[in-house]
């Protein structure tokens, strides 16, 4: 192998280790969220809702915060909820902490308001009521696993239907 050939191969090697330490190198983000969840699934629309728990932690972009996601769904001709749907809705969000009897209340948010949606364009996307809660982390009830519980709803002409959802738990200290 020539000289210029080998210090090209050992330059791109290098490269690619660099690479490699930089990715997996980085520290693991200190938010859970559920994913998206069916918490009310009617003849024409389906309220899905999205819980997120986030604690602080140092050299990680992150907060004491607990999420609620909204979204509205319409079936399609198969009876799926993939269609987002317009109207109004509302969402929550509960923090809890873990004791000896089972979850247990720490701090909540009131109810926002807003509409369902879709926005356009290349990034475009589904959209509906969001709310966030700074919950203060352990200060607030202790060193403990917390979760945030979501709680979303439609106004299906004057009566409120939805339901709620649990994210994954994170031990906060």
């Amino acid at each position: 192998m020539s000289w210029w050939r080998r210090s090209l191969h050992t330059a791109l090697c290098g490269l690619l280790l660099g690479g490699l330490v930089l990715v997996a190198g980085q520290p693991a983000s200190a938010m859970s969220g559920s994913g998206p969840k069916v918490v009310n699934s009617g003849f024409i629309h389906c309220v899905v809702g999205v819980a997120t728990i986030d604690h602080w932690s140092p050299g990680v972009f992150s907060g004491n915060l607990g999420y609620a996601d909204a979204y509205l769904y319409s079936r399609d001709l198969n009876g799926a909820c993939t269609r987002p749907a317009t109207g109004q809705g509302r969402a929550r969000v509960d923090v809890q902490v873990w004791t000896d009897s089972g979850w247990s209340h720490c701090r909540g948010s009131d109810w926002a308001y807003g509409a369902f949606g879709w926005t356009g364009g290349e990034l475009g996307g589904p959209y509906g009521p969001k709310k966030i809660l700074d919950y203060g982390g352990s200060a607030s009830c202790g060193a403990g696993y917390y979760r945030a519980v979501a709680t979303v709803e439609h106004d299906n002409n004057g009566g409120w239907v939805g339901g709620s959802v649990n994210s994954p738990y994170e031990w906060v200290d």
